[in-house]
C-alpha cells in the first residue's frame, strides 16, 4: 500500500501579502524603467505581447504621480487576492493539514 503524507498547508494572509508585495516591487521598477528606459522596456512589451509597440510611442513616455499610485495600488490589491485565491485552493485541493506559522 503507498503511503500518502499530507502537506502542510499555506498560511494564506502571509502568502497573499508575500505575493503582493513582489507585485507591488516589479510594478515600481517597470514604472522606474519607463522613466530611465523606454525604449528596451517597449521591446521587452513587445515580446511579451507578440506585437510591435513601437507604435506606442507618443514620442516620449511617461508616469504621473496619480498614475502611478493608481497602478501600485491595484496591482498589489490585484496580487493579494490572487495569492488568497491561490493558497485557498491549494489547501482545499491538496489536502493539506493545518497552516505552518
Amino acid at each position: 500500500m503507498i503511503s500518502v503524507e499530507r502537506r502542510a498547508a499555506i498560511a494564506v494572509a502571509p502568502f497573499a501579502t508575500a505575493l503582493a508585495v513582489v507585485g507591488a516591487a516589479c510594478y515600481a521598477l517597470g514604472a522606474f524603467l519607463v522613466l530611465v528606459a523606454p525604449g528596451p522596456l517597449l521591446a521587452l512589451y513587445g515580446a511579451w505581447l507578440f506585437l510591435d509597440a513601437s507604435a506606442l510611442v507618443p514620442g516620449r513616455l511617461f508616469v504621473t504621480l496619480p498614475q502611478f499610485i493608481i497602478g501600485l495600488v491595484t496591482v498589489a490589491i490585484g496580487a493579494w487576492l490572487f495569492g488568497a485565491v491561490w493558497a485557498l485552493l491549494y489547501n482545499a485541493w491538496s489536502g493539506a493539514r493545518e497552516a505552518r506559522a
